[in-house]
């Protein structure tokens, strides 16, 4: 209790204040220092490596809700900004978006320096050593991924050698210089880690300890890092890897649909590989933030994710509840749905539509009522049958910050570009395809301290 404890403190000072202030700020050398591998354990297991913890920003952003004009005045000022797409938002304000990511990402980078320095004696138990260390390097990716789609510039495969992707904080040094590294390379080090962490992480980790990293859950990140760089036939390779390892989907027939979560809290769901969940922002959850009523009209009437994910909102709308947290968190972590859907889509894209339909009837039987799903016929195109799973990848995983990635990657399509609307009192405010606002701005605070670029405008 007495190391808990101590470790408690020494995090909190790393992790303290802006991302520019905790790295050049030395912890005092009198408290304990983490120097075995269950010390470094304990610090990845603090709950803010996986609580709060993603930046949340795009999920706010994104077409699957409305807000009447009455709602959005109680959003507060950044909530207000995101939901009609201001440039300004969260400028001059403290932004958690921005350093909660950084935290975590600085917490893995204690631990990678930390665990160098052990010695045999320090780390006799192999499995455990590889196993923290593989899950560090599986934060710092994830964390650098979550940061790269919300502040750096979309990965275009013309240009991603010269867009400005996010900084790459490597070491714990307070004295690293703090620059911006184009997207190819951010890129390139998140795979790179994952890479190195997937043999190091076990197969297998309880479910009630599922905020700790593991190999399918390392597999389903690579995936979705290869999707989004539209590199589809890894995507799928990876998306194949995991599932390999673990394919287990929730039947939505056992979840209850009385609760106001659905799905109980922490990490009782099957189908979670990783979870974690977003910085946490009011509008997110606020019965006043109703689904788009196209989107809702969209699933069928035995579909159960209409009662498991929706309740009823303001006036005759919906809102969602149907977060894989189990609580009014928004679930930002990995599960087996997406994978699912991700390797659909890559086979579609492949023009393998057998392949495509049997995922996408795999997971939908999964999600209507018993003897009442009707599997998608293989006549339809590879066109058709990428349109099917774009569309049930848009239904089966709103609310965890996917879209907002999807939207960036799809837009470089001129079959899939989409113009954004809202509608405030009597303005109407629009985000075309590819617009400079689908990166947020960098908080002015970081700019200030670091001196690094800003984000266009």
């Amino acid at each position: 209790m007495i190391m808990t404890k101590r470790l408690s403190v020494l995090l909190l000072i790393f992790c303290s204040g802006s991302c520019k202030k905790y790295l050049d700020k030395k912890p005092d050398e009198s408290l304990t220092v983490p120097a075995r591998v269950l010390d470094f354990r304990m610090l990845l297991d603090n709950q803010i490596m996986t609580t709060n913890s993603t930046p949340g920003l795009g999920a706010m952003a994104v077409d699957d809700y409305t807000m009447d004009s009455a709602a959005w005045l109680t959003t507060g000022a950044a909530g207000n900004g995101i939901y009609n797409w201001q440039s300004s938002v969260y400028q001059g304000s403290v932004n958690t978006s921005w350093s909660n990511p950084y935290k975590v990402i600085y917490t893995a980078n204690v631990v990678l320096d930390g665990m160098k320095s052990l010695t045999r004696a320090d780390s006799p138990d192999t499995t455990e050593f590889n196993a923290v260390y593989g899950s560090a390097l599986f934060f710092r990716a994830f964390e650098f991924y979550n940061l790269e789609e919300t502040f750096g510039l979309p990965y275009h495969l013309a240009t991603a050698d010269v867009d400005k992707g996010i900084p790459l904080r490597l070491t714990a040094d307070a004295l690293e210089e703090i620059v911006r590294s184009n997207v190819k390379t951010v890129f390139q080090q998140i795979d790179s880690d994952l890479a190195i962490a997937i043999p190091l992480l076990p197969v297998q980790v309880p479910r009630t300890l599922r905020n700790r990293p593991n190999r399918p859950a390392a597999w389903a990140l690579r995936a979705r890092v290869a999707l989004t760089r539209q590199d589809y036939p890894m995507a799928k390779k990876y998306a194949d890897s995991c599932l390999a390892l673990y394919s287990v989907l929730a039947s939505y027939d056992t979840i209850r649909t009385t609760s106001p979560r659905p799905f109980y809290p922490g990490t009782g769901n099957d189908e979670v590989l990783f979870m974690c969940s977003a910085v946490n922002y009011p509008s997110q959850y606020a019965t006043s933030s109703l689904i788009d009523s196209g989107l809702y009209n969209s699933y069928a009437t035995d579909d159960l994710r209409r009662t498991v994910f929706f309740q009823k909102g303001a006036g005759n709308g919906y809102s969602f509840r149907g977060q894989y947290t189990g609580l009014l968190y928004l679930f930002t972590g990995m599960a087996t749905d997406e994978i699912y859907l991700i390797r659909a889509e890559c086979s579609a894209r492949a023009g393998d539509v057998g392949s495509a339909l049997s995922d996408l009837n795999t997971l939908l039987s999964h999600r209507f009522k018993s003897g009442t799903y009707y599997p998608f016929a293989t006549t339809v195109t590879a066109d058709e049958a990428l349109q099917l799973v774009l569309m049930e990848k848009r239904k089966e995983t709103l609310f965890r910050d996917l879209r907002w990635s999807d939207l960036r990657r799809l837009n470089q399509d001129n079959r899939f570009a989409t113009t954004l609307k809202r509608t405030l009192g009597s303005r109407t405010y629009l985000l075309p395809p590819d617009d400079p606002r689908y990166t947020f701005l960098i908080p002015d605070e970081e700019i200030r301290l670091s001196g690094i670029a800003q984000n266009p405008q």
